[in-house]
């Protein structure tokens, strides 16, 4: 058989429409209960890199500005080129504006969790699985990759439109209709502009190779009959009906497609049938170019930075090949309880594991691929089964060969050749395409229950597609429960923000703006201030470059006292330093400001019941100098989002220097006329006159400009090609009309 199962057919009962939703919300809630009633997640990345971003933009935002430079994590780095924030995604933009960050980032992971399992439901039924199938597919593909990436918003922000892709390719396919290319196109625009390119880069690798098998080579034909009496549980196949609705006579899916005749039926010629799959081909590339093209304002920038960060090659700060599933490791599938045993060291076992496996290094979280004992039996014994019998048809085969080269992929084994590729080598965690596995085998799964419970009755398999949903739903919930790196807390750290004694005491300070030296990268930009050092996944390749970054102290101390430390601090603006432990002891140039414990940062950093210790580092010049080092005659410095102002009053004329990123689009006004600026090292600067100005550095990004302009063409292409498509339908169902009067 060449043929992908049928689609449902007829109106959908109101029970069906209810069950997916029920189901979605059900399940959402049976996760992630705690996040419905305020609690939160602390560990892994959160609190060191996806909150003080989150944070940074509600601040901005709620001021009335939208951000396109961060200017307190390290030097500065632009928010659209580093993309994690999210910053132009639609729902972003609402929560964060709205509500605290804690109830904004709880809102948008059990959102995008319901809304995954309606889209990966849609998915299903448009592959022509049935709604057991589908419930069960949706579950896996949901709850089998994503919750141990719970404290990865990458995760499950970008898996959404993997599957919400895919049903608008069957979709366009199946009915012909022009909204589905607007969908497609809307799904991968929105995937781009939530920021977490890896999740992109899957789907259009799976597109790559799925859209062109789907269009000439795995046809939506009529079923064909199987041998023998033309019957499959008592209902008629191939001949007349399939659940009682008309297949193979008029309709697929309830609705004509291209106006006449179906997707390559029987009636039609060869050479028509030709053209059509070609340009329903051409139709599909343009939506997926539209989709790009919509997602500009993202991109553009994330481009420009990547020419300039840290991922130019391997490296100690970036490895691309770091994060692949040891060969070993696969055995999880059938063993979880050997591995997910709790009082085991998972990371240190799988760094053990040797054969077939990557020197790179993995970690529990990157390595995971499991989608439960139930789903992963029941595609073996009916893939055994179907061949046994040779009823393998091109769909099942289609699917089986994208979750064995996922696989294969996964685990490392095609690296020598696929990190000489663009997005190969732009990406670590190569064993995060496992999502392509899952979603494969949660297709698999739902078809071979479909096909098991084909002949029993209504009420026989309503009970065993309840129990399998069930039982996996369970070994779900179970055994992957201790991979991962964050914990649940009721009391969750950031909405003691406004409590926080140490925020106002670095707004109080009188040398401003505050540039904090501060353990654990970021967390200290919660409290409003700059801090270093940084951490970026994607970042300016000037924050590891060793000419610039903070040298290294003894056995990784962040509290050794060097004088090299202390000098390479001064001279990176740092005002004050914040530590676990008095510094005075140390040697530090320190002054005393205070210590105590604060109700946002002890608990972000687990320190429950020691102090904090805030000290002004002495002799510290700030933010802003002449490039001698000197302070004096520089005045007020107004630090802001995209500005820096600063009041100078030069005996002499000179270079004054911005101890901040020097970066493209920073622009720089002397008194209001715009002059040019210069690098200092990685900072900025620019040479003043004589006597008192006023230098103003202003961030105007082209690749920003001009990223929207993209975005905007991208959304009038998709509406253009959606409106000359079904014009075009609208043609020839008017020239079918005409011939057959």
């Amino acid at each position: 058989m060449n043929t992908v199962p049928p689609a449902s057919t007829g109106a959908t009962p109101w029970g069906e429409r209810l069950l997916p939703v029920l189901a979605a919300v059900g399940l959402a809630y049976v996760f992630w209960q705690p996040l419905w009633w305020g609690a939160g997640l602390v560990g892994g990345d959160l609190y060191s890199y996806y909150f003080p971003q989150k944070q940074f933009l509600a601040d901005a935002l709620r001021s009335g500005t939208f951000p396109l430079w961060n200017h307190l994590a390290g030097h500065g780095y632009p928010v659209l080129g580093e993309s994690q924030t999210g910053a132009c995604y639609p729902l972003h933009v609402l929560l964060y504006r709205w509500c605290d960050v804690q109830t904004a980032w709880n809102a948008v992971l059990v959102l995008h969790y319901a809304a995954a399992f309606l889209l990966m439901w849609c998915c299903a039924r448009r592959s022509g699985l049935a709604v057991g199938g589908s419930l069960l597919a949706a579950t896996v593909y949901v709850y089998g990759w994503f919750p141990v990436r719970s404290c990865l918003e990458w995760a499950i922000l970008g898996g959404l439109y993997l599957p919400a892709a895919v049903w608008c390719v069957e979709g366009f396919l199946q009915t012909g209709r022009s909204r589905y290319l607007g969908g497609l196109g809307a799904a991968l625009g929105l995937q781009l502009l939530g920021g977490h390119y890896q999740m992109a880069f899957y789907t259009w690798l799976l597109l790559g190779g799925y859209v062109p098998s789907r269009v000439f080579w795995v046809e939506w034909v009529e079923t064909e009959p199987p041998a023998g009496n033309g019957k499959i549980g008592g209902e008629k196949i191939g001949g007349e009906k399939i659940g009682g609705e008309k297949i193979g006579g008029e309709k697929i899916g309830g609705e004509k497609i291209g106006g006449g005749k179906t997707e390559g039926s029987p009636g039609m010629p060869c050479a028509a049938r030709s053209k059509q799959r070609g340009l329903r081909f051409g139709c599909l590339v343009a939506a997926m170019a539209g989709g790009v093209a919509l997602g500009s304002v993202q991109l553009f920038p994330t481009a420009e930075l990547q020419r300039l960060s840290q991922r130019g090659g391997s490296g100690p700060a970036h490895d691309p090949n770091y994060g692949a599933i040891p060969p070993a490791y696969l055995s999880q599938l059938i063993a979880p309880w050997y591995w997910y045993d709790p009082s085991r060291d998972l990371d240190a076992e799988l760094n053990r594991l040797r054969w077939g496996a990557l020197p790179s290094g993995t970690n529990r979280v990157e390595a995971h691929l499991y989608f439960g004992q139930v789903p992963f039996y029941l595609v073996v014994v009916g893939l055994m089964a179907l061949a046994a019998y040779r009823r393998i048809d091109r769909w099942t085969f289609l699917w089986l060969m994208v979750v064995t080269l996922a696989t294969v992929i996964a685990v490392g084994w095609l690296q020598a050749w696929l990190v000489s590729m663009p997005g190969f080598r732009y990406f670590r965690g190569v064993g995060r395409v496992g999502v392509l596995v899952t979603l494969g085998w949660a297709l698999l799964a739902g078809r071979m229950l479909d096909l098991a419970t084909t002949t029993w009755r209504p009420f026989g398999r309503f009970l065993g597609v309840a129990g399998v949903w069930g039982l996996t739903v369970i070994d779900l919930a179970w055994w992957p429960a201790p991979v991962n790196y964050a914990v649940m807390v009721e009391n969750v750290p950031i909405r003691a923000r406004d409590a926080s004694p140490l925020r106002e005491i670095l707004r109080a300070e009188p040398q401003q703006p505050v540039r904090l030296y501060a353990p654990g990268a970021n967390i200290a930009n919660l409290l409003g201030v700059a801090s270093t050092p940084v951490y970026l996944g994607l970042g300016p390749r000037a924050y590891f470059d060793p000419q610039y970054t903070l040298p290294a102290a003894d056995e990784d101390d962040f509290h050794a006292y060097s004088a090299e430390r202390v000098a390479w601090l001064k001279q990176a603006g740092v005002t004050h330093v914040l530590s676990f432990e008095p510094l005075e002891r140390r040697g530090w140039p320190v002054e005393f400001v205070w210590s105590g414990w604060d109700p946002l940062l002890n608990p972000a950093w687990a320190r429950f019941t020691e102090p904090l210790y805030l000290y002004r580092l002495r002799g510290a010049p700030g933010r802003v100098t002449w490039a001698t080092g000197e302070t004096e005659g520089i005045g007020k410095v107004k630090a802001a989002v995209d500005r820096v102002t600063v009041e100078v009053a030069a005996a002499q004329p000179g270079t004054l220097v911005l101890k901040d990123l020097d970066y493209p689009g920073w622009q720089v006004a002397v008194d209001g006329a715009n002059v040019s600026g210069m690098s200092v090292g990685m900072f900025r600067g620019v040479n003043v006159p004589a006597g008192k100005h006023t230098v103003v550095w202003s961030y105007r990004p082209a690749s920003v400009y001009w990223g929207a302009v993209g975005s905007a063409l991208g959304a009038g292409w998709l509406g253009l090609a959606a409106w000359l498509w079904r014009a075009w339908l609208g043609a020839r169902a008017l020239e079918s009309t005409a011939r057959s009067g």
